[in-house]
């Protein structure tokens, strides 16, 4: 149990009765003992780590030395880079783990490792960012945060704020986003040392978390926050502009075409009414039996005058 135990988890779990029902018949099928016996094993605790130790050798693991772990963290803050979610990490150092053939650590120094990484991975995110973190920059993206003291409203909720039609107002609030964010140079940051995916993430954060949970953090953790958000707002409400206008303008073709159909309907009506005045008046200049001095009041009679 513990060589199928290492060979696919990784690590050999330290009460092997805890493996399933159907792996435990599986395995002692094939051994020719009985199930049961498996409860009557590792009682000496010498006779668990040999067998663990020849389990090792035999598929080529190792346990985990201090550089080991060093290289790890070093990797899962690559990783935390691309993913902050824990339990991926966890589960990349895992597979890293048994990619390299190092016996699993147990969970609670995997988590530190995790949780490490993670502080690590924001502290160098803030690295990436120096050059963008001016003293300015700072005090510029603290004030987003303030509150107006006539609307109460921060700059940052006023950002966030989606355009709800293509209305001329909806257009002219969305374009004075983007000139405000085009004033503040928002469009020359260069963001390329970080993963997208890593920006992507930041942006989410800074579209979602409430102004307070922003307010509370270190500045290590709410600025590279509040740097993705405009970055992304910026992309974002130029998109919007651009839908914004092709609503608009498929809005005045619609309106255009139902007019243009309107008076072509009209046109055809009034055409449809001249042909008809014409064949009455035809008529009459065709019939011989009404004499020409009557031709004038019989014409008058079948098609009135004000037509």
């Amino acid at each position: 149990m513990q060589l199928c135990a290492l060979r696919y988890l990784g690590f050999a779990p330290d009460d092997l009765q805890t493996a399933p029902r159907e792996a435990v018949v599986y395995v002692a099928r094939q051994l020719g003992i009985p199930p049961e016996a498996l409860a009557t094993y590792g009682r000496r605790i010498p006779t668990r780590t040999t067998h663990l130790q020849q389990v090792q050798a035999y598929l080529g693991f190792r346990k985990a030395l201090p550089l080991d772990l060093y290289a790890l963290t070093m990797w899962l803050v690559e990783r935390a880079l691309e993913h902050d979610k824990p339990t991926l990490l966890l589960q990349l150092a895992c597979d890293e783990f048994h990619r390299e053939r190092i016996v699993r650590p147990g969970l609670t120094r995997l988590e530190r490792l995790v949780a490490t990484a993670r502080q690590q991975a924001h502290e160098e995110t803030f690295r990436r960012l120096g050059a963008l973190l001016t003293v300015e920059r700072h005090t510029w993206l603290d004030s987003l945060l303030r509150p107006d003291p006539e609307t109460g409203h921060t700059m940052l909720q006023w950002l966030r704020q989606d355009a709800t039609s293509h209305a001329a107002s909806q257009m002219v609030e969305t374009l004075k986003k983007l000139a405000f964010l085009l004033k503040a140079g928002v469009d020359t940051w260069a963001l390329e040392g970080l993963n997208p995916n890593r920006v992507k993430w930041l942006a989410q954060l800074g579209w979602k978390a409430p102004t307070q949970q922003l307010q509370r953090m270190e500045p290590m953790r709410r600025d590279p926050i509040l740097v993705a958000f405009l970055y992304q707002a910026l992309l974002h409400h130029t998109d919007v502009v651009i839908e914004l206008s092709d609503q608009c303008l498929w809005a005045y073709h619609g309106a255009a075409q139902q007019e243009l159909k309107e008076w072509r309907a009209a046109l055809a009506r009034s055409t449809n009414d001249k042909l008809r005045i014409l064949r009455a008046v035809g008529q009459v200049l065709l019939d011989a039996t009404i004499d020409d001095a009557a031709v004038r009041a019989v014409s008058f009679a079948r098609v009135p005058e004000a037509v």
